[in-house]
């Protein structure tokens, strides 16, 4: 009896086991993100469009640069902004730790530029990791979170008895977008410097 009620909870078990999915990223450093940027900057999403390129879908989303930060993009511009994965008739695909940019909702993108694109069109350094939707509700006012879409994080090495470095999202998460503007522009000129 006790056998068959074993073997009757280890099949329910396995029946009612789900797919877990998840990504697992190397957590960016606030010195390497900005280090790898050429641009930072508060954008709004305007619209999006997905296609092809070789075996896998890219969608390149049109934004409005409402506060330029840091680098080569100045408040006013209009850029293109390219993230993996997207739909393209009846084909989808979904990449795991990508920005997730939505129309009308305002993020600080820290920017790089595509090589061999035309100039205007970006990745999102360190994909999910590169991006901070802002956000309010009556409670609070606008601030900055980490992007939903990083998936889980591993820490970066620690390099012999150095202090620990400070990742991107423990010092932009939860914080005003001029507090953060200052940092950027602040840490931008050493980060660049070579």
């Amino acid at each position: 009896m006790m056998r068959w009620l074993a073997a009757c909870l280890a099949l329910s078990a396995a029946l009612f086991v789900s797919d877990a999915r998840a990504s697992v990223s190397i957590a960016v450093t606030w010195d390497g993100l900005l280090r790898e940027s050429s641009a930072a900057a508060l954008v709004t999403a305007l619209d999006a469009r997905a296609l092809w390129e070789g075996d896998r879908i890219y969608t390149y989303t049109h934004v409005r640069v409402d506060r330029a930060v840091a680098g080569e993009l100045a408040t006013g511009d209009e850029a293109w902004v390219r993230t993996m994965g997207g739909v393209v008739g009846k084909i989808g695909q979904i990449v795991d730790g990508e920005p997730v940019l939505t129309r009308g909702q305002s993020c600080l993108l820290f920017l790089h530029p595509i090589p061999s694109r035309p100039p205007g069109a970006f990745d999102v350094t360190a994909r999910g990791q590169g991006q901070f939707p802002l956000v309010s509700d009556e409670k609070t006012p606008p601030h900055l979170v980490r992007g939903t879409a990083a998936g889980a994080f591993l820490p970066p090495r620690a390099s012999g008895s150095a202090p620990p470095a400070r990742l991107a999202a423990d010092v932009v998460h939860g914080r005003a977008i001029d507090d953060v503007s200052k940092d950027v522009v602040a840490a931008w000129s050493a980060a660049h410097a070579h």
